[in-house]
């Protein structure tokens, strides 16, 4: 088959990516490398550097995208505390971007698999930043698209992803596993955000890719819950790394809530409904080099 990947140069995008090259499918990747990187191209993948906003210029007389299957929408500003201070890029990548993509699949009859955020579903609300209402935004907006339009869809909400290629921005706003490990690395104490008893689970991206993957064959319109089942505080991350740490103050956006009950209901008929399982645990991942 053959399929687009928006951010296909970011961490999930270039997993992605790497998963549908080895299932022998054709792919190209629109990415602005705002926080992806060309050290992450694969032999396989057609890269162009450009904006989703420009989606039906890119694909104007480009031979790659005659006969697409599909688009796995990955492609959007993902930093919530930065958020704020890049509003006005967070609205042009999230909003504007992601409308333009959803036009594209309306115009070419082609399913949109969605990367949304399970910030959406925190008590402190949607509004709690701008990416996570721009976020949550986007879903309803697809919602809405495919009862006027049929827009064939799945939205996957992704849970705090580790794993290769989790530096991809390495710009000090990349995952948090990945911020702890460089930390462990270099000897120094790790920086939790008080009052560092927030949970949150944590998914293998290798996981999080199959489920992606399972999702585009579903043959109905659905939400899917792509989060393994454990849940860590930050204070249990120190632990698991045998790692010292200071604390910090919060940074807007920050969360204190874990994952609500109900929503391990949902993850639970994510499970059923796509035959999806994690395969990898954080505490493997962490202890993989000792």
């Amino acid at each position: 088959m053959n399929f687009l990947v928006t951010g296909g140069a970011g961490f999930i995008g270039t997993n992605l990516c790497e998963y549908l090259v080895k299932e022998k499918h054709s792919v190209i990747s629109i990415d602005n490398y705002s926080a992806g990187k060309e050290t992450n191209h694969l032999d396989g993948v057609f890269y162009i550097k450009d904006d989703t906003k420009n989606i039906f210029k890119i694909a104007k007389n480009n031979d790659h995208f005659n006969n697409l299957d599909g688009v796995f929408h990955l492609g959007e500003y993902s930093k919530i505390s930065t958020s704020f201070k890049d509003y006005s890029a967070v609205i042009e990548s999230n909003m504007t971007g992601t409308s333009k993509i959803i036009d594209f699949c309306l115009s070419k009859k082609i399913k949109l698999v969605y990367a949304a955020s399970s910030t959406q579903f925190a008590e402190e609300g949607i509004t709690h930043s701008p990416y996570s209402f721009t976020k949550s935004q986007n879903v309803q907006l697809i919602k809405a698209t495919s009862k006027w339009f049929d827009l064939k869809h799945a939205i996957c909400y992704f849970y705090n992803n580790y794993g290769p290629r989790h530096d991809t921005c390495n710009n000090g706003y990349e995952t948090v596993i990945s911020i702890f490990e460089k930390q462990k690395l270099a000897n120094k104490k790790l920086t939790i955000v008080k009052p560092g008893t927030q949970e949150r689970n944590y998914t293998h991206v290798s996981d999080t890719v199959s489920g992606i993957y399972k999702s585009f064959f579903y043959r109905e319109n659905e939400e899917f819950q792509l989060s393994a089942d454990e849940s860590y505080s930050l204070f249990d991350l120190a632990e698991l790394l045998e790692q010292e740490y200071t604390l910090i103050d919060g940074r807007p956006g920050d969360r204190m809530k874990g994952v609500s009950p109900s929503l391990k209901i949902e993850i639970e008929k994510t499970k059923n409904k796509l035959n999806w399982k994690t395969n990898y645990t954080l505490k493997e991942w962490i202890k993989r080099n000792e």
